[in-house]
């Protein structure tokens, strides 16, 4: 149990770090941004607010292609994205441009 001073990393992540530590892999951090906040907490508190779903995705897509966001299947936008040397992802853009560029596709879709 958490004593609420800092949150605790998810199932996902945990296991994640088991798995690289049997296998005497590198470090690993989940996808980010350019300002080094997590992708995953950003998408979280987005999908909460708009109750819907985001997935950053590639069709078919070779690294260091860009990446399509999707928010309930439909293509919003395209994010570019690299890997630091331990293979994590950064995404080229900040946490708060990624906000926006969901916060302007959720008011042109809205109905």
């Amino acid at each position: 149990m958490s004593d609420g001073s800092a949150p605790e990393t998810p199932e996902w992540w945990r296991r994640n770090e088991q798995l690289r530590e049997q296998l005497d892999l590198p470090e690993y951090d989940p996808p980010r941004f350019q300002d080094g906040a997590y992708v995953h907490e950003l998408v979280d508190r987005f999908e909460a607010e708009h109750q819907c779903t985001v997935r950053i995705m590639g069709w078919g897509s070779r690294y260091p292609d860009d990446l399509t966001v999707y928010v309930d299947g439909e293509a919003a936008f395209t994010v570019p994205r690299w890997r630091d040397i331990r293979g994590n992802t950064i995404y080229q853009m900040k946490s708060e441009t990624f906000r926006e560029q969901l916060d302007r596709w959720v008011d042109t879709t809205a109905k």
